[in-house]
């Protein structure tokens, strides 16, 4: 064909005995933005792709994904070639153990900070230690960088759109960090060895390939040493007639550190049917011609041979795909590198991977005295130094599904247990998400509670952001304490005490304190009486009385409480201000005076949980009313200080059951990303959740739910809300307690998150009977 000659011209080159290392390494050249030069003006680009949950999808679900798939195939450009690349490579523990290792504090926090530690020890120890990592790259001749630079340009933003459609998201690979990735495989085991500055390469005259090439390489038969790691190159040789769509993950499955390459070579439509109504030409007459012998045989009845009636049959097919089923015609190859450390473990894995191939009725073989090629091409360079080429349709090709499950590994995020699949762990950071807003749902005793104590206690060890927690349930007091926190017991005869006049520096977003205080006590005084609404005379009083009583306060007197405001409305000269001072009476001197005294707590504190349990109905409504007004003035002060709040809502349905704290908790779902707050709603009622409008529209703005294990019809419910398939619904279905699945943007991952009961976190996490 007049593509592959072409192809192959462009890709002839004089071979040159490598004399050195670096010369194996097939680049000539790279730019800063990640261009590689591997060949006389062929240029390559590397952009790496986030994986997707394809294997917990329903079944049309897949189909969807491997149709859209199909479309990212086929909007390849015929006039480049593609390289898919599954790099999957151990992780490097002791790195990884820097970057989440908790430092210790030097004070009564470091008992708590040792168990978390030794936590994730264990977990990344115990895991599957293995990550996969997925790129494409582009391959293209052009005649000089700037074509190349336009020609990537427009190819990446294409390619990065029906990424998008899958769900999965593109990012360029610059050249520090495509240098990094052949580094790693390179040189396995000096992960963190890693530095390279291309500017001060240059500027001291170093070459690129001296800072990622092995010490040795040494090229066998059939085998390859790299330094002090063994490697083999194999190829797809033999493709079954059907293979299925989950061979690539059952290869990458094998957890070696490894890379798997498909080289992908699209050919023009019109010139692929051309060769095709040429073929199916060429086995008609062959057909006409074996007639024509038998009848001049005298043998009138003979039967077409089933090969060539198969042959007739298999291109016509081919044909039709070509014409009007919307496919292309395409090359492909399909490599795999191995490394082993020794020489009998590589033998193994061979033979294991073998065997893996086999089980697909696909042949695997070893590429003989082309292993220094096959490197090259299964490596994501950009280059083909193997032509064991095999046609496929758009169809055939998507099969080797590169996609099996998302991972989720942010920088700086808090641990949430392990991936159920892969087994690797759930670190997630939620700064990196669209909005922070978080709900944890589940029946009572699926360990819902639990995973909040976790994170809140894994944030107080880790960072100094604030944490605030509403808990009606009194469980989460002795947590928040031994961790340095303050636990206000909010009820009638409580002996802790809130001002509800209190005004601390930075209150309210106007630049005015009074006026955003002024709303807040109309607020609290329309709460007081629900049969009328206040006049605006009776406005206009409270808002007189409070200026006054905050007056004295600015000119460095005491702060005022309810009782001073009420002795303010009582010695005003209307007759209203003796109405409103007496519907103050019960808050003031009567039995539910607990606001109206000097706070004598530390409301200031960086943890402060808000006790509500014996919060009587009387005071249901003032109580809410100033924790959620202490609550919106932390986020709001700490916002102008840059710090970032934590805000947790247990047994969310006992405050949203209330107009006032449900309206502010919508209103903070809205609101708070943009001030530098997370909140998360926890709820075993999620019937009452989603048959309320307020609630369900919260629960589609977050972008972080865990659920845990769900009655029938809560499931049903949340599966139609965010679009769950029945495979990953399985997952929530009598899970086991700390079990469930956790929506994480647009990843829905499942997890298991044990806890060890034999540690101190343990003992004051947990709400079960006799622990």
């Amino acid at each position: 064909m007049k593509t592959l000659r072409t192809l192959f011209r462009q890709d002839k080159e004089r071979f040159n005995t490598p004399k050195c290392v670096q010369d194996v390494i097939p680049v000539k050249a790279i730019w800063e933005d990640g261009i590689f030069l591997v060949g006389n003006m062929k240029y390559a680009k590397t952009y790496r792709f986030e994986d997707i949950n394809y294997s917990v999808a329903s079944k049309e679900d897949r189909e969807a994904m491997f149709l859209e798939y199909s479309e990212l195939l086929n909007s390849f450009d015929s006039g480049a070639t593609y390289k898919i690349s599954i790099f999957v490579k151990k992780v490097d523990k002791e790195e990884f153990m820097r970057e989440i290792m908790i430092p210790l504090r030097g004070n009564e926090l470091d008992v708590y900070i040792k168990e978390q530690n030794q936590l994730l020890l264990d977990e990344v120890t115990g895991s599957n230690g293995y990550v996969q990592l997925k790129f494409i790259t582009v391959s293209v001749y052009k005649k000089n960088i700037e074509e190349a630079r336009s020609f990537f340009s427009r190819v990446g933003t294409d390619m990065a759109a029906h990424l998008n459609r899958l769900g999965s998201r593109a990012i360029v690979l610059d050249a520090g960090k495509k240098l990094r990735l052949l580094h790693d495989f390179l040189r396995p085991g000096e992960e963190s060895g890693y530095s390279f500055n291309l500017r001060d390469a240059v500027r001291k005259g170093h070459s690129f390939k001296d800072y990622i090439c092995p010490d040795t390489f040494e090229f066998e038969k059939d085998h390859f040493v790299m330094g002090s790691k063994y490697g083999r190159v194999v190829f797809l040789r033999d493709y079954a007639n059907f293979i299925k769509d989950n061979l690539l993950s059952k290869l990458c499955g094998f957890n070696r550190n490894m890379i798997l390459s498909i080289d992908i070579i699209p050919i023009p439509t019109d010139e692929a049917v051309r060769e095709v109504e040429k073929r199916v030409l060429g086995v008609e007459t062959n057909i006409t011609n074996w007639q024509r012998r038998q009848n001049s045989n005298n043998n009138f009845s003979a039967v077409v041979p089933y090969d060539m009636e198969l042959q007739r049959k298999e291109s016509k097919e081919f044909l039709d795909d070509l014409t009007t089923r919307d496919q292309r015609m395409m090359f492909a190859v399909l490599t795999i590198v191995l490394t082993a450390d020794t020489k009998e473990q590589l033998a193994s894995d061979t033979e294991t991977l073998f065997a893996i191939g086999r089980q697909g009725l696909c042949q695997l073989a070893i590429l003989k005295h082309q292993q220094m090629d096959g490197l090259n091409t299964a490596l994501p360079y950009g280059v083909r130094k193997i032509n064991a080429l095999r046609t496929l349709t758009t169809e055939s090709a998507a099969v080797l599904m590169p996609f099996r499950v998302q991972e989720v590994s942010d920088n700086g995020g808090v641990y949430y247990g392990i991936n159920a699949i892969s087994r690797n762990m759930i670190i997630c950071n939620k700064a990196h998400l669209q909005n922070p807003n978080g709900f944890r749902l589940g029946v009572p005793g699926s360990g819902k509670s639990m995973g909040a104590k976790a994170e809140i206690a894994y944030l107080a060890i880790s960072t100094d952001d604030d944490i605030l927690v509403c808990d009606p349930e009194g469980e989460y007091g002795t947590l928040i304490e031994a961790l340095g926190g303050q636990r206000v017991i909010v009820s009638a005869g409580s002996p802790h005490h809130i001002n509800a006049m209190d005004m601390v520096e930075g209150y309210g977003d106007s630049k005015d304190p009074i006026i955003d205080k002024s709303e807040f006590v109309l607020s609290l005084f329309e709460q007081l009486d629900h049969t009328r609404n206040l006049s605006v005379i009776e406005k206009g009083i409270v808002d007189h009385c409070l200026r006054r009583v905050y007056e004295s306060y600015q000119n460095g007197g005491d702060l005022p409480t309810l009782s001073v405001l009420q002795d303010a409305l009582s010695n005003h000269k209307d007759k209203e201000a003796e109405g409103l001072a007496k519907s103050l009476e019960l808050f003031t001197k009567g039995s539910l005076n607990v606001f109206a005294h000097p706070t004598n707590v530390d409301t200031q504190n960086r943890m402060v949980v808000y006790d509500i349990l014996n919060l009587g109905s009387q005071l249901k409504t003032m109580g809410l009313l100033v924790i959620t007004d202490a609550m919106i003035n932390r986020v709001s002060m700490n916002w102008k200080m840059g710090k970032r709040t934590h805000i947790y809502i247990d047994e969310l349905h006992v405050v949203f059951a209330n107009e006032y704290s449900s309206n502010f908790f919508s209103s903070a779902w809205r609101q708070f990303r943009k001030r530098n707050a997370f909140p998360t709603g926890i709820t075993q009622n999620v019937e009452y959740l989603l048959d309320s409008v307020t609630a369900r529209t919260m629960l589609s703005n977050s972008e972080f739910i865990v659920m845990s294990n769900q009655a029938a019809s809560d499931r049903l419910e949340l599966a139609k809300l965010l679009n769950i398939s029945e495979e990953q619904l399985s997952y929530v279905e009598n899970a086991d307690a700390g079990c469930g699945l956790m929506r994480i943007g647009n990843a829905l991952v499942p997890f298991e998150n044990k806890f060890n009961t034999n540690t101190a976190l343990y003992g004051l996490m947990t709400t079960k009977p006799g622990e």
